[in-house]
């Protein structure tokens, strides 16, 4: 009996001490545990939407003045090009803080951007999911910049709460939401530009690069020319009136 009293002694003894290991190991490498899980409205990848486009007509011609274009420079041209507005939305901390609790606290720089990646609504409430310091945690944030008091993690594309309390310090550490916008330009999309190139064979040599075949400087080329004398030409629609022309420039006005 005694040694039978031993052994389940030795036993017991041997279990708790394996106990006591896990748990040690699985708190170093899991400090939190999760209670719940939630489905993700995740956002667009893109942190600038494109809010519109419009496009804008540029031409650098005057009528009814003389003009002079020199050899390899332009007589007439005018460009269309695309203007694409976009708005980029960002969420920012109200002041320095941050979100403390019995463990590794979530801190916040005044000024610093932070990107939400979605939403999640929880008990009928909704909240934005925002991206904290600590890696692959976020914070869950209120319509008012107001904290839920739990973090969480994104697994699986679902939200898993931490079941640890966080509190905000100051009290009144919000996010808050600022709009910031932008706008690019694009390579023309249409129009032409009409460069001279002197005089060959007694007649005035023009090109034209065409914007409307292709993006930027590789539009169609076109070689046109006129005989070199004094008089009114036409290039794509628009009329020209030549006072005098040779190899190095060409004297004209834009008929209106």
């Amino acid at each position: 009996m005694k040694k039978l009293a031993v052994l389940f002694s030795v036993l017991a003894l041997s279990s708790c001490a394996n106990m006591v290991g896990k748990d040690i190991g699985s708190f170093r490498n899991a400090p939190f545990e999760y209670f719940s899980t939630y489905s993700i409205s995740f956002y667009d990848d893109e942190e600038d939407k494109l809010v519109k486009s419009e496009y804008i007509t540029e031409d650098s011609f005057k009528n009814n003045v003389i003009l002079t274009a020199y050899t390899g420079y332009t007589v007439i041209d005018t460009k269309t090009y695309r203007k694409d507005y976009y708005r980029s939305e960002i969420l920012t901390p109200n002041m320095n803080g941050a979100l403390n609790s019995g463990s590794v606290p979530v801190g916040f720089k005044k000024g610093e951007k932070l990107k939400a990646i979605g939403q999640v609504s929880i008990d009928g409430t909704d909240y934005v999911l925002v991206e904290a310091n600590m890696k692959g945690y976020v914070v869950l944030v209120k319509q008012d910049g107001s904290f839920y008091g739990y973090i969480g993690q994104v697994r699986n594309g679902r939200l898993a709460l931490i079941d640890t309390e966080f509190v905000p310090y100051p009290d009144n550490l919000k996010l808050i939401q600022v709009t910031s916008s932008k706008s690019t330009q694009t390579e023309p999309v249409k129009g032409f530009d009409v460069k001279y190139e002197g005089i060959k064979l007694d007649r005035m040599q023009f090109t034209i690069l065409d914007y409307s075949t292709a993006q930027g400087d590789r539009g169609k080329f076109e070689n046109i020319s006129f005989p070199n004398k004094p008089g009114i030409i036409s290039i794509n629609g628009i009329g020209i009136k030549v006072l005098q022309a040779d190899k190095q420039r060409i004297d004209y006005i834009i008929l209106k």
